[in-house]
């Protein structure tokens, strides 16, 4: 029996990167500290790579007192359940008041330190975090003071890391969104007013001792985007104390950033609500050094204006943004008539852009390009995207809108994602017929996913123009015959994911084949693919699915005898595990099939991800 301490390195390193870098719930609270220290005793290989990570972030963290509002949701009481005991070398503030206490781990990293034989690594990153409740700041400079005690150098921390893991975050991603239809100025102070004035005050104070303590932070980042209106309160005094060195910005902000006497002109990482950038101003974020930005609740026609410097005439250029994402806050339509109102300019003398500016946009390394709740229904607004060498795109929203994209992209693509709902009756069954346009286009893509919310029937051009592709996931409704005419004409295709796969009583080509449970089950006399090395397939209707739709599954199979590895839901696999047992004999093809839960193979977007 093999011993955990003999593990590959490289197995024991994927482990401790899960225990100790994971941003859950779980395995980011103080009170791992004491499982991670254990991982470390397991061996030598273990210690060198788990002591590195305890030595070098210092945790504070908010717990709620004893008579704090206990977590309203299930998971949080399975937290509040499950937290143990905080371990030697951990400390809190006793002087703590309101709805938390704050604790650290400052005295275990000394320890660390101190035992290091000569190999002590630097505190490089500063973790602000909570888990169970709001925090209230009152008691966070006692315990930065006790770190600092226990010689915890912080002139090293380079990183501040925001944590929250509350119900409340939902909440606050609400009242923001509404807050962008109203004015800009309405939208902040009501960001600012969410907090009590102890509350801010205590912020504050946390945020000067920090930024007087850890003076040389470059980065800022949190987890997850939407927190609560007090680490908002946080972060943006601190967003301004750092404004020059910052390379990474991606924490909500309360208030604008303003500043008189300097700009943003290291940052090359930005995440930003679209009225507090409105709201600081222009220039404060200087486009050239940017390379990846991302707009939250953005209205239709939001200002790039605080990304141009004062020399910017007729053109606006982001040098060096690699990605960019735009989530905008609603997906209401917006028409050209809108656009040119918005500006009361005339059409002779303006560059129709997504969002608003007299100035040409444009992006000559943009790669990544994400757009969500899309409201344009017009091609121009993506025409400041043609040129760019855009290579990854993900666009979501209404049909109606979505079909407007310009698919003159589609030609430096390699991977697309393409998201939509049918959000007025009008739209019934178009999406088969955008999905069509799309794949009868000349494209270049590897890889793409293509969704849809409703229940319509796909439907496959006569020629598919994507020769390139070698991985299609299909979150839609898809008939047997449809996708296998369209594998078909997939010469390349490796990886298939299908999440709606159904056999309709209506495909009569399919159904004389079969006879319940499976029967007798013909095979074409020319397999329709032999490159598809990989199937997962999902379909609705959970274990009370009809019978014709588990055996256009098993149909599917026998067109693609390439398959090696077949994922599908743990309902069925019994079904089709029959199946191919009882099939090998006349379909030798089968006998190489490995047969696994969908979850082992789970279909993940390959989109790349902003957040």
């Amino acid at each position: 029996m093999v011993s955990i301490a003999d593990l590959d390195n490289r197995i024991v390193g994927r482990i401790v990167n899960v225990a100790c870098y994971g941003a859950t719930g779980s395995s980011a609270r103080l009170s791992t500290q004491a499982q991670l220290v254990g991982m470390a005793s397991v061996s030598r290989t273990w210690h060198e790579l788990v002591r590195p990570h305890l030595q070098s972030i210092l945790i504070i963290e908010c717990q709620p007192t004893p008579d704090a509002p206990q977590p309203s949701n299930k998971n949080a009481k399975r937290r509040a359940a499950w937290k143990s005991p905080v371990i030697n070398g951990n400390s809190s503030s006793k002087k703590s008041s309101g709805t938390c206490i704050w604790q650290t781990n400052a005295e275990l990293v000394h320890l660390l330190q101190q035992h290091a034989n000569g190999v002590s690594v630097p505190v490089s990153r500063l973790r602000v975090q909570s888990f169970d409740t709001a925090p209230d700041f009152t008691g966070f400079v006692a315990a930065m003071d006790h770190a600092r005690l226990e010689r915890c150098r912080l002139d090293t921390v380079t990183s501040l890391v925001v944590m929250e893991f509350i119900g409340a975050s939902t909440a606050v991603s609400t009242a923001v969104s509404t807050a962008v239809s109203t004015a800009v100025s309405t939208a902040v102070s009501t960001a600012v007013s969410t907090l009590d004035s102890n509350t801010g005050n205590s912020a504050l104070l946390a945020a000067e001792c920090i930024a007087k303590h850890a003076p040389n932070v470059r980065s800022m980042v949190c987890a997850p985007w939407n927190v609560s209106a007090a680490f908002r309160q946080l972060a943006s005094p601190l967003s301004l104390a750092y404004l020059k060195q910052l390379h990474m910005l991606t924490i909500p902000l309360a208030t604008p950033l303003l500043s008189d006497s300097q700009t943003a002109s290291n940052l090359t990482t930005l995440h930003i609500h679209a009225h507090i950038l409105a709201a600081s101003g222009p220039g404060i974020v200087p486009a050239q050094q940017l390379q990846v930005l991302r707009v939250h609740d953005a209205p239709a026609f939001f200002s790039w204006e605080a990304f141009a410097s004062t020399g910017d005439s007729d053109q606006l250029e982001f040098a060096s943004l690699t990605a960019l994402g735009i989530d905008f806050a609603s997906d209401n339509v917006v028409t050209t008539a809108d656009f040119y109102s918005s500006i009361n300019r005339t059409k002779s003398s303006v560059h129709v852009t997504m969002g608003r500016d007299r100035r040409r946009v444009v992006f000559p390394k943009l790669h990544s390009l994400s757009v969500s709740k899309v409201p344009y229904t017009y091609a121009e607004a993506w025409r400041m995207f043609i040129g760019a060498p855009v290579r990854r795109l993900a666009v979501a929203g209404p049909y109606a809108h979505v079909r407007y994209v310009d698919t003159r992209l589609l030609r430096t693509l390699d991977s697309l994602d393409v998201h939509t709902v049918g959000a007025e009756k009008s739209s019934h069954g178009r999406f088969t017929s955008f999905v069509k346009m799309l794949l009868g286009e000349d494209s270049n893509v590897t890889c793409a996913w293509l969704r849809h919310s409703e229940a319509f029937p796909l439907s496959v051009p006569e020629t598919v123009r994507w020769s390139q592709l070698t991985e299609l996931c299909l979150a839609a409704y898809v008939p047997a015959l449809a996708l296998l005419l369209l594998v078909g004409q997939l010469p390349s295709l490796h990886r298939l994911v299908v999440q709606r796969i159904a056999g309709d009583a209506c495909e009569e080509e399919i159904d004389g084949k079969m006879c319940a449970p499976w029967g007798n089950i013909t095979a074409p006399a020319v397999p329709v693919s032999t490159s598809v090395r990989e199937l997962q397939m999902h379909m609705g209707g959970g274990p009370t699915a009809r019978i014709p739709t588990l055996q256009a599954m098993c149909y599917v199979l026998l067109c693609l005898p390439g398959v090696r590895r077949l994922a599908v839901k743990q309902v069925y696999c019994d079904y089709v595990r029959d199946f191919i047992q009882s099939s090998a004999q006349s379909h030798p093809a089968l006998a190489n099939i490995e047969l696994v839960h969908h979850v082992f193979i789970a279909a993940k977007s390959p989109m790349f991800v902003l957040d």
